[in-house]
């Protein structure tokens, strides 16, 4: 969404960041901001009362106690940065700090030069732990994942990854072998259609993400980690020309037209089948491991939320797409120092660990204990290749997502076009998107 900008676009952000460079002192166009500063100002992603924002809100109150750093946080929801994005170019940055998902800090940060460099705070220590600082303890890989050219643009504490849920109470033969190639995730389709004279598979295919899970995941099976961004930015389209691209999407096609997916699928308002699946109306579901946490008001007592990744396709081996939520820090900050210290507090065991506790997701920290509903998901990421969902396209090409890729695959889902068809209008619009924003 605020992904690469069109030249004009650029034009205007690096005149305007030439012009404000003129009128702020350096220490502000470098990031400096204030010395000791001793308030903050929080934009968070989360709203008020969700769980992240419960163990946030505590983190808050201790930090403050502990540090006199008073912290006025607005729970803003997840358009934090597009709320804060026109103003990163100003004398007057309304906050210090954010967090938000990867593809909204580093499209609206790093793409237009507005965020600070988070490597300095990887070299902070955290406090309470005698000898570690944040570096020590966050995953390298998600680091790695979260620095571009060498500038950390995000300083991740959650980690998402998409997977297929189903219950392990009612399917305890899954739960004791899960599908590990394609083939086999076709026979127990096969089985499970057969048994419930109907679709096994949920999907709520409003959301135009969720259809593009299926697909990607079968590109990204049969052709690996890289394949999908290649040809997003392949500005001739000959990418989309390669046989294994066609013969991957051809995979979801014949789950369309085989009736895999449950009734209602291409025609519900999201959560309609998320809620059918949380209440035995479909088996599966292919979701982020945000899932257990969205359905549990409707999934009945005793409902075992279990978990397998995407099965392996032609290139011979499962890869789990991952993103992240994180802190980014603008560049104008008029706090940065206490941003940093406040990044670096709560990357503290304790403190962090109630992401886990309270909030059911997996952290970035290696060492603190999983829940229970995400075990699936921490084995596997414990085992298998991981790579940034989407092949980092989401983040770095957004415009191309949204615009040439999300309404095709859309249609290719819903069963409106078939696979050919699908690649031969994703190629053109392809080349008619990159003569226009190359």
């Amino acid at each position: 969404m605020y992904g690469s900008l069109p030249p004009r676009l650029r034009r205007r952000v690096i005149g305007g960041a030439l012009a404000a460079s003129v009128a702020v002192s350096a220490a502000a166009c470098s990031g400096g901001g204030e010395q000791n500063s001793k308030t903050l100002v929080y934009w968070s992603m989360w709203k008020a009362g969700e769980p992240q924002a419960q163990v946030l809100s505590a983190a808050i109150d201790s930090f403050t106690k502990e540090t006199g750093v008073k912290v006025k946080v607005e729970w803003k929801g997840r358009e934090v940065a597009k709320q804060l994005a026109p103003t990163l170019n100003t004398r007057n940055v309304p906050a210090d700090l954010i967090d938000s998902a990867d593809r909204f800090v580093k499209s609206t940060f790093e793409a237009t030069g507005q965020g600070l460099d988070l490597n300095p705070v990887y070299e902070r220590p955290v406090p309470g732990e005698e000898g570690k600082s944040v570096k020590d303890v966050v995953d390298p890989r998600y680091r790695r994942y979260a620095t571009e050219d060498g500038k950390a643009w995000l300083l991740p504490y959650e980690v998402l990854a998409t997977q297929i849920w189903y219950d392990g109470k009612s399917l305890k033969d899954v739960a004791d072998a899960p599908p590990r190639t394609w083939d086999e995730l076709v026979r127990l389709l096969d089985g499970r259609k057969a048994a419930r004279g109907g679709g096994p598979l949920a999907l709520d295919a409003d959301v135009a993400d969720y259809p593009a899970y299926w697909t990607y995941q079968a590109v990204l099976a049969d052709m690996g980690p890289g394949a999908f961004a290649a040809a997003a930015t392949d500005r001739t389209g000959a990418k989309m020309d390669d046989p294994a691209f066609l013969a991957a999407v051809q995979k979801i096609e014949k789950l369309v037209k085989g009736g895999y997916f449950a009734d209602g699928y291409n025609g519900s308002k999201f959560p309609a089948m998320q809620q059918k699946w949380a209440t035995g109306g479909a088996d599966f579901l292919l979701m982020g491991n945000w899932a257990p946490k969205e359905t549990l008001t409707s999934a009945p007592k005793g409902f075992e939320y279990r978990s397998f990744p995407f099965p392996a396709g032609a290139a011979g081996k499962p890869v789990q797409s991952v993103s992240l939520i994180g802190f980014g820090i603008p560049r104008n900050a008029r706090h940065s120092d206490a941003a940093q210290r406040f990044i670096a507090y709560f990357m503290n065991k304790e403190r962090l660990s109630k992401i886990s506790t309270v909030a059911s997701n997996l952290t970035t920290r290696a060492d603190i204990p999983v829940p229970a509903v995400q075990a699936d998901v921490k084995k596997t990421l414990d085992g298998a290749e991981t790579v940034p969902d989407l092949d980092g396209v989401k983040m770095n090409q957004s415009g191309w997502y949204t615009k040439v890729f999300q309404p095709a695959d859309t249609d290719l889902v819903t069963g409106k076009i078939s696979a050919a068809q699908f690649v031969a209008r994703l190629k053109k619009a392809t080349v008619d998107y990159w003569k226009l924003n190359g």
